[in-house]
């Protein structure tokens, strides 16, 4: 069990991050759909709302209740988020609340204060399992998608595998949700951190081969980078399998992890410049290549906290 402090702060810090994350995925599947199911549109932006609600809740409970270091890591915002949004918005004509971004920024200065009471902690509490309701009704949606896209019902410009891939990501919010609502600790040992690595191993992966697949075909060198990316991380997803079973080899596979994810956070960041810049022939949106420089920018904020 953790304390009531704890409590808060985990909430609202996995939240700050995955809310997010959560919202831009269905603004990346209602972008990549066609003329023909045009018609869900309004259902994932109805739905992106009510995560930017829960987002703007979060932000406004944070205040105060949050370690200012973890908010300044880049995995909530980065330097490029605003931009990326508006250009974003800008090509899809989807409309992104960029005031929220504002909100967040405002955030780095907040004061390390934690103004721990049974309200914020009740607050905080519903928040949770207001989120949990909605992040299953996301699912949901993900997964009714899933199914018609591989029973060729449907055609969106997503590879079902991204699909898969954020299925899996929001599966992996609400066991830490639900985790939290037990009052348990996200980080209770190395098996944890181990299984975190798995996880986020995998996902790095993912987004090598990602990045590959959206990159324009005569963009050689970067596409040759990112096949390097998602091998390197497919070894390490194996390693930290390995590490899970033998635990002592966790601390050398924790720092193969830190150094391979600096690296793709390093190509990320400027990947995302020489999009924005339009520098860079591709089919990926700027929104996404912020969201993925975050995600790894989570993954150095965890690992760090693994190795403590």
């Amino acid at each position: 069990m953790i304390t009531g402090m704890e409590f808060v702060k985990q909430s609202l810090e996995t939240n700050l991050f995955f809310l997010r994350i959560i919202k831009e995925h269905l603004i990346f599947g209602a972008a990549a759909l066609t003329f023909k199911d045009s018609g869900m549109v309004p259902q994932l932006m109805n739905l992106k709302c009510k995560f930017e609600n829960l987002l703007i809740q979060t932000i406004l409970l944070a205040n105060g209740n949050v370690r200012p270091e973890a908010v300044r890591m880049g995995d909530i915002i980065t330097p490029y988020t605003m931009r990326a949004e508006i250009v974003t918005q800008q090509f899809t004509g989807l409309p992104i609340n960029t005031n929220i971004t504002q909100m967040e920024a405002a955030l780095f200065n907040s004061s390390n204060t934690f103004l721990h009471s049974p309200a914020i902690e009740q607050a905080v509490s519903m928040l949770n399992q207001n989120t949990i309701v909605q992040l299953k009704i996301a699912i949901d949606t993900k997964k009714k998608m899933l199914d018609n896209i591989l029973a060729c019902k449907m055609f969106t410009n997503m590879y079902p595998a991204m699909l898969e891939h954020v299925i899996h990501e929001a599966e992996h919010y609400l066991e830490h949700l639900e985790k939290l609502q037990k009052r348990e600790s996200l980080i209770d040992g190395p098996q944890t951190a181990a299984k975190g690595e798995i996880f986020w191993n995998h996902i790095m992966g993912d987004h090598g081969r990602f990045i590959r697949g959206l990159l324009d075909p005569t963009e050689e060198e970067l596409i040759n980078k990112a096949n390097g990316f998602a091998s390197e991380f497919d070894e390490l997803t194996q390693a930290a399998r390995d590490a899970y079973d033998r635990i002592e080899l966790l601390p050398e596979v924790t720092k193969r992890s830190m150094e391979a994810t600096t690296n793709i956070k390093n190509f990320k960041e400027q990947g995302t410049q020489g999009i924005l810049e339009c520098k860079i022939r591709s089919i990926i949106l700027p929104l996404l290549s912020d969201h993925v420089l975050r995600e790894a920018n989570h993954y150095l904020k965890e690992l760090q906290e693994f190795k403590v």
